[in-house]
C-alpha cells in the first residue's frame, strides 16, 4: 500500500474513534441521570399498605383547638385492616402505655364507601384539616372512638366523606379532608393494593346552577 493511500485512511479512522468516544460518554450521562432521577424518586414519602388498628377521619368533623388556631380536634373512627398512610407502616404501630391510654394513628381507607358515604367538593378558601399519620388517642370509654389533633388549612380546593353532601358545611364543618388529587392518588392505590375490579368511590351530585 503506498504511503498516499495509508495517509488518506487516517481521518476517517479518527473520525470513527472520536465518535465511538463520544457515544460512550453520552451513555455514561443517560445512566448517571437515571440513577439520580431513581434516587430522588425513591427518597419522596409514598404510600404503604399496613394492616393494623388505625383511626379513619376520612368524615370527622373536627373542632378548631382553643390555643391554637393552626390545629383542630377531630373525632374519628377507630378501625382494623388494611389502611393506607404515608410513612412506614412500622412507625405507625398502635400500642397501650402503662396506664392503659391506647394509641393509634390515622390513615387512609375505603371503608366508609361500604356505608353509603359519598365525596363532597368544597371550595378553596374554606377551613378543613389535614389527619394523615397523625397520633390519635383512644376514647377509654368507646374504644371505637379516636380523638386526633390535625393540622388545619384552607388552601386548594378538598374534599370529604363528612357533610352528607351538603356544601354549606364546607365553611363550617372544618372536616378532616384531602386535595382532590392526595384524594384520587390514595383511592386508586388502595383499590390496586386490595385488587377491587372496580373502584368503590362515589361522588356527591354537584348542585344544580
Amino acid at each position: 500500500m503506498s504511503p498516499f493511500r495509508l495517509r488518506n485512511a487516517r481521518p476517517p479512522l479518527m473520525s470513527l474513534i472520536k465518535l465511538t468516544f463520544a457515544y460512550c460518554l453520552l451513555t455514561a450521562a443517560v445512566a448517571v441521570f437515571a440513577i439520580a432521577v431513581g434516587a430522588e424518586q425513591s427518597a419522596k414519602p409514598g404510600m404503604e399498605l399496613c394492616k393494623h388498628q388505625y383511626a379513619l377521619c376520612t368524615s370527622a368533623l373536627c373542632i378548631p383547638q382553643p390555643d391554637d388556631p393552626t390545629k383542630a380536634i377531630c373525632f374519628c373512627a377507630v378501625e382494623d385492616g388494611a389502611s393506607m398512610p404515608s410513612v412506614p407502616c412500622n412507625t405507625i404501630q398502635p400500642g397501650t402505655d402503662a396506664n392503659g391510654i391506647r394509641t393509634v394513628y390515622s390513615a387512609f381507607s375505603l371503608e366508609e364507601f361500604k356505608k353509603g358515604k359519598k365525596v363532597l367538593r368544597c371550595p378553596n378558601g374554606t377551613p378543613w384539616t389535614w389527619c394523615l399519620n397523625k397520633r390519635c388517642t383512644v376514647d377509654p370509654s368507646d374504644p371505637k372512638k379516636a380523638i386526633c389533633v390535625c393540622d388545619v388549612l384552607r388552601t386548594e380546593e378538598w374534599i370529604t366523606l363528612g357533610g352528607n353532601c351538603d356544601t354549606a358545611t364546607c365553611k363550617t364543618g372544618y372536616w378532616s379532608g384531602a386535595t382532590v388529587k392526595d384524594f384520587n392518588e390514595a383511592s386508586s392505590f388502595m383499590q390496586k393494593a386490595l385488587s377491587l375490579d372496580h373502584s368503590p368511590v362515589k361522588w356527591c351530585q354537584a348542585p344544580k346552577p
